[in-house]
Parts: C-alpha cells; sequence; structure tokens
C-alpha cells in the first residue's frame, strides 16, 4: 500500500479536530445530556453533535494552530428557555450565578439550574451537585480546596425536571479569584 501524502487542508483540518476534542473531553458526561435530545432527533451521538458545532462555530486560526474560543462552544442545546441577565458573584469557596424570572408564565419553575465552571488548562469541570431550581432565581457550584486560585470558564445549563430536555447552553465568562 503506498503512502498518501496528506495536504495542508487536511493537516488544519485533523489539527482543528484534535483541539476541538480534546476542549470537549473533561465534559463529556455533561454534553451527552445536553445534546441528548437533539442527538435523538437528528439520530446521531451527542458528543459528534456538539463537536461538530464546535468545529463550526469555536475554532479560531491563530499563527500557532487552531484554538478553541471558549465563549462560542455549547455544552447543550434543546428546546427548554434559557436563562436571561446571569450575574456571577465569586467567593473563595463558590461560585453564584443569580438570575431574573423573566418570562415566567412561559418557563416551569421547577426546572433545574447547572453551573459549570471548567478550568481548561488543567483540564477539570465541577457542576452543582445540588439541585436548584429556576424559581430559587439563583445555582451554586462550590469551589474544593486546593482549586479556589483557579480561573474559570461559566457555562449555564436548564434542564426540566427529569433531565430530559435541556436549554442552549449559556457563556457566562471567565472567572478569577
Amino acid at each position: 500500500m503506498a503512502n498518501k501524502t496528506i495536504s495542508p487542508a487536511q493537516q488544519r483540518v485533523r489539527a482543528a479536530f484534535k483541539v476541538g476534542a480534546a476542549f470537549l473531553a473533561p465534559l463529556n458526561g455533561l454534553i451527552k445530556k445536553g445534546f441528548a435530545e437533539m442527538a435523538k432527533r437528528k439520530n446521531s451521538l451527542a458528543s459528534g453533535l456538539a463537536l461538530g458545532y464546535t468545529l463550526q462555530m469555536a475554532i479560531k486560526y491563530e499563527t500557532d494552530g487552531p484554538v478553541v474560543d471558549p465563549a462560542l462552544v455549547r455544552l447543550s442545546e434543546g428546546s427548554l428557555w434559557g436563562v436571561v441577565n446571569g450575574q456571577v458573584h465569586r467567593y473563595v469557596d463558590r461560585i453564584e450565578v443569580a438570575h431574573e424570572m423573566q418570562f415566567s408564565s412561559l418557563v416551569n419553575h421547577d426546572d433545574r439550574l447547572i453551573l459549570c465552571a471548567y478550568q481548561v488548562e488543567k483540564g477539570y469541570a465541577f457542576v452543582n451537585e445540588q439541585i436548584w431550581q429556576r424559581r430559587e432565581g439563583k445555582v451554586v457550584v462550590p469551589i474544593p480546596e486546593g482549586f479556589q486560585d483557579d480561573g474559570f470558564h461559566l457555562y449555564l445549563l436548564v434542564s426540566n425536571r427529569k433531565g430530559s430536555k435541556y436549554s442552549r447552553s449559556l457563556y457566562l465568562g471567565y472567572s478569577t479569584k
């Protein structure tokens, strides 16, 4: 079998694929839930849909090669209404996001809020383990000792009480101490 030469365009696509997959890898469990509704509808894999979106929308090419823009990444996609006007408050041991209850007649007040704090460089993420409902107006994720000096990219997701439907994830920005 003859060796194939790889064109520069193929190398560029492979590099983007590698960077995108590496960015999403620590979030795979959350992505499987967040894209499950769309994956079922499209008869596809949730991780494949998230990676495809990342490759199309969130990859930026710089002189060093492709990089992922965290603000453009989606961790969930679905039919639920998301949260508007999320306000981030960072404390030593936790991150809180408060929100307003707008369009209250259009949303279920028992929808669950999920806050994901993602440390890209070190490859780990925290999500709230306590159940926070939309009607409470906030969600809190604790930051364990030893990780409190790290900066985090923050994503907010909303799911119904069964966890079968999700909203489109909302990027809240980068939080530092």
